[in-house]
C-alpha cells in the first residue's frame, strides 16, 4: 500500500531479513514525522517513520543501511549486560558503587539492609524464589531512589531559583527523566544505580525544562550554568547506561 493508504498501527513489531539474518525491530509511526529514522538502544532496533509510509519503502531503506545496522546490532549485542539471576552473591550497582546481594531466610516484612561492607541483606521466607527477590529488590531501589532524588531536586531547585517540583518515579526504559508543561518531574528509579554526578545531570536537565521546555541553546546554557561539566556526566550516562537496565 502506498503513501495514500489508510493509517497504519502507531507501534508494531516487525521482522526483516538482512544478509540472511532475521532482525526484529519496533516500528513507530507518527503523523508529524517526515523522514525515516533508526535507533538502537537497550530494546534493540527502533524505526521511526511517517504515519503512511509503505512497508516496501521502509524495508528498502533498511536494506540500504543493512551494513551499518548489522554492525551496530552486533556492537549492541556484545555490550548487553548479563541478565540478573537474583541469587545469593549477585553483583548489584548502587549510586555508582558495586554492592552484593546477600540472601538470608527470614520474615517477608524485613526491610533490606545495606551494610558497611557493601552487602545488601535481603530476608525472605524462600530465598530461591527469584520473583520475590526481584520484587523486594525493586522496592528497595525505588525507596532509595525517591529519597536521593528528592534531596538532589531540592538542592538544585534552590540553586536555580525554582520552586521545588513534584517528583514521580517512572519505570521508563527509554528515558531517564521527563518534565511536563506543569513542571512535574518524573525520573526512572533505575537511575539510582548511577553515580551521583550522572543523577545530578539528569536532575538539572529536567529542572532546566521548567524554564525552557525544549533543547534550545538557552536550555543548554541553563544546564551549563548550574553544572559547568555536565557534558562528561552526560557522555558517561550514554556510554554506561545499559548496565542500569539489567532488571
Amino acid at each position: 500500500m502506498g503513501l495514500l493508504g489508510k493509517p497504519r498501527a502507531a507501534v508494531e513489531t516487525r521482522i526483516i531479513q538482512l544478509d540472511g539474518q532475521d532482525i526484529s525491530y519496533l516500528l513507530k509511526r507518527s503523523p508529524k514525522r517526515r523522514t525515516i529514522g533508526m535507533r538502537i538502544d537497550h530494546r534493540g532496533l527502533t524505526v521511526n517513520a511517517p504515519q503512511r509510509a509503505a512497508y516496501n519503502h521502509l524495508e528498502k531503506v533498511l536494506q540500504e543501511r543493512s551494513d551499518w545496522l548489522l554492525d551496530k546490532l552486533r556492537e549492541w549485542q556484545a555490550n548487553q549486560p548479563e541478565p540478573m539471576g537474583f541469587g545469593h552473591g549477585e553483583p548489584l550497582l548502587f549510586l555508582g558503587s558495586d554492592i552484593r546481594l546477600s540472601l538470608i531466610t527470614g520474615g517477608l516484612r524485613a526491610k533490606p539492609l545495606l551494610t558497611e561492607d557493601d552487602n545488601l541483606i535481603v530476608k525472605l521466607p524462600d530465598i530461591a524464589d527469584a520473583v520475590a527477590v526481584r520484587r523486594k529488590l525493586e522496592q528497595w531501589y525505588r525507596a532509595e531512589a525517591r529519597r536521593h532524588f528528592s534531596q538532589r531536586l531540592e538542592h538544585y531547585a534552590g540553586r536555580m531559583g525554582l520552586p521545588l517540583p513534584s517528583l514521580a518515579l517512572s519505570n521508563a526504559r527509554s528515558r531517564w527523566g521527563s518534565c511536563n508543561s506543569r513542571g512535574e518531574i518524573r525520573l526512572s528509579w533505575r537511575l539510582i544505580q548511577a553515580p551521583i554526578s550522572q543523577i545530578d545531570y539528569v536532575v538539572v536537565h529536567e529542572l532546566a525544562h521548567i524554564r525552557e521546555l525544549n533543547h534550545s541553546s538557552r536550555f543548554w546554557a541553563i544546564v551549563e550554568e548550574t553544572l559547568p561539566r555536565y557534558e562528561a556526566a552526560h557522555q558517561a550516562l550514554k556510554a554506561g547506561g545499559e548496565r542500569y537496565h539489567r532488571f
